[in-house]
């Protein structure tokens, strides 16, 4: 059996998913969830193989969901709006659904899915040498109601305020609708290291360390207990 969860804001949506994977032999509704918090903790707890996202859905959108994870499952975006496609295929989804969703053009997105299932295991921005992956030099986050580019090597840390996390950059902070749990997970850890339960620092932005205190440029962030061991034993000390 193919277990496969569906991610949808809207019942109606969702009932269509389900009704068109009902007539498909060995596939499996694991579960329904209404948000991206639902299917966060529905992937950690489970095993998953086939997720249908929907992109716009309150609070974190589904591509946000998706840039979080490290391990996704074969993903088929679905949504009502095609501008979302080019992105979507630069995420390596497996296909793009646009609503209302028939059951003949479900069928193609079924059948993409089942060929990357069976296919070996590639890392997702693989080099075409096939070596080392590709790391990225930034992410696109959004920002009330835009995205915007968030350039590494011009960010200093993170820190988490509650169901938001607040980006220090070198010449100015931002707030994002993201906890920061999600967003160490899209986060490269070449790069970045937690530190602390409320903080993640850029590794090459630090200048100093002062007691229980980095210093990331001029700017102090304290160092969690938890953290301090491994922290310390990164930097040789």
């Amino acid at each position: 059996m193919i277990q496969c969860i569906i991610v949808d804001d809207e019942p109606l949506a969702r009932n269509i998913l389900v009704q068109h994977l009902n007539r498909l032999p060995n596939w499996c509704v694991q579960h329904e969830c209404i948000n991206a918090a639902e299917a966060w903790q529905a992937l950690q707890e489970n095993t998953v193989q086939v997720m249908f996202l929907d992109i716009q859905m309150p609070g974190i959108s589904g591509l946000e969901l998706l840039r979080s994870l490290k391990h996704p499952p074969v993903v088929i975006l679905t949504t009502a709006y095609t501008h979302y496609a080019v992105e979507g295929f630069d995420l390596r989804v497996a296909d793009y659904l646009l609503k209302p969703i028939t059951f003949e053009r479900f069928t193609q997105a079924i059948v993409k899915a089942q060929e990357v299932l069976a296919s070996p295991v590639v890392t997702i921005r693989e080099q075409s040498s096939g070596t080392a992956p590709l790391v990225s030099d930034h992410l696109f986050l959004k920002v009330d109601n835009r995205h915007i580019r968030l350039n590494f090597d011009e960010t200093l840390y993170f820190e988490a305020q509650r169901d938001f996390t607040k980006i220090f950059l070198q010449d100015r902070a931002v707030l994002v609708g993201l906890h920061l749990k999600l967003l160490e997970n899209m986060l490269p850890e070449t790069l970045f290291t937690r530190v602390h339960r409320s903080y993640i620092i850029n590794k090459r932005k630090i200048s100093g360390i002062e007691g229980n205190r980095i210093l990331v440029e001029k700017r102090e962030v304290p160092i969690g207990t938890h953290y301090k061991e491994a922290f310390f034993r990164w930097m040789g000390l």
